[in-house]
């Protein structure tokens, strides 16, 4: 790993800290890391950003603790500590796990997994500015009534928004930065044919053994009112699908069947440098937020267990393109870019498009 002076890490640290958890100075910073084995984050951006957020006259505190299987489990510690605190930011895989359910914790979920995610444009591109054209966006949704998703892979579904946003979408409990992705969209009367391929991961809500399926070939999947009810593939792989599913659906007690909702990356800047086969759940952490990739939640009680995932497609909300063949053109329209600091328009526009390791099929 390149070593990355902490000048470098200056812009995207105070971008999360002023921007994104609007801490001040006297405040209690609380950050949260990985310990053990098979870390997703550095440990090393507690201690940067602690350096960071004292130069800012805050009080930082760092605790270090392993994941946990899933929000039931949740260290006592770090409750205590987030009691004690004024703003949390997770470098952690425990906020991902409590991402629709640590309400009111003044908390943030970063997916900076390494000191050059938080260097890059990809954390310090200025957060106000993301989050207006996620509103932007947002509104487009809410006021939809349709949506309408095609993919070379052979995915073709259609499915329709409910008008009011309780219904329609699935909101978060905690601040997610830098801003990634919309909350995810229910499946409502979901139709068509959803292309399975290359791999299924877990959500991220719960950490489960052999929680990832490597696929060799595609399965493509009909789908009825949200529900998975054929599938046309290899027999055996199929049935590993099938099994696959169930087993995830079982954690909640769910319909192994059932896809509850998805969401398309929103930040052009997100990368990931290595072989995404490595470690899949890793990859997801952060390859999520790129415009090239889709992602469906499924099998169980919402928001599921499983993931399907999607590359390059072409999204529609009624008859208007916000993303076509995984570029986000929605980030070019005028009214858009005038949302946009002039000096961060050349990487926050459609054609930026950065490399998250998996190919188009």
């Amino acid at each position: 790993m390149a070593e990355f002076p902490l000048a470098d890490l200056e812009p995207g640290a105070r971008n999360l800290l002023l921007n994104c958890a609007r801490a001040q100075a006297g405040d209690r910073i609380l950050l949260v890391g990985e310990a053990g084995k098979d870390l997703y984050f550095e440990p090393e951006l507690c201690t940067a950003v602690a350096q960071i957020a004292e130069g800012l006259g805050m009080k930082p505190e760092i605790i270090m603790t392993g994941p946990v299987a899933d929000a039931g489990e949740f260290p006592a510690a770090v409750h205590a500590a987030m009691a004690r605190a004024d703003r949390t930011v997770f470098f952690s895989r425990l906020g991902d796990q409590v991402r629709f359910s640590l309400e009111g914790s003044k908390a943030v979920m970063a997916y900076t997994l390494t000191r050059e995610h938080m260097a890059a444009p990809f954390a310090s591109a200025d957060f106000d500015a993301m989050k207006r054209v996620h509103d932007a966006l947002l509104e487009l949704i809410l006021n939809a009534r349709s949506w309408h998703m095609t993919g070379d892979c052979g995915t073709d579904l259609a499915g329709e928004i409910k008008p009011d946003r309780g219904s329609a979408i699935a909101d978060f409990a905690l601040e997610l930065f830098p801003v990634m992705i919309f909350p995810p969209v229910h499946c409502r009367k979901m139709r068509g044919t959803l292309a399975i391929r290359h791999f299924v991961t877990s959500s991220s809500t719960r950490a489960y053994e052999d929680s990832t399926l490597v696929l060799d070939q595609p399965i493509l999947a009909q789908v009825e009112d949200s529900r998975l009810v054929a599938f046309d593939g290899p027999a055996e792989l199929v049935s590993r699908l099938k099994k696959q599913l169930e087993r995830a659906a079982a954690l909640t007690g769910g319909d192994p069947c059932r896809v509850n909702s998805w969401h398309t990356g929103i930040n052009p800047g997100t990368f990931y440098n290595g072989d995404p086969y490595g470690d899949l759940e890793k990859w997801g952490t952060v390859a999520y937020g790129s415009p090239r990739y889709t992602h469906m939640h499924a099998a169980g009680i919402d928001p599921g267990d499983a993931a399907f995932h999607l590359m390059d497609l072409t999204i529609a909300f009624d008859d208007q393109v916000v993303w076509e063949r995984g570029r986000m053109i929605f980030l070019d329209r005028p009214e858009i870019q005038a949302m946009l600091p002039a000096d961060q328009r050349r990487f926050l526009n459609a054609s930026v498009l950065r490399d998250i390791g998996i190919q188009a099929p």
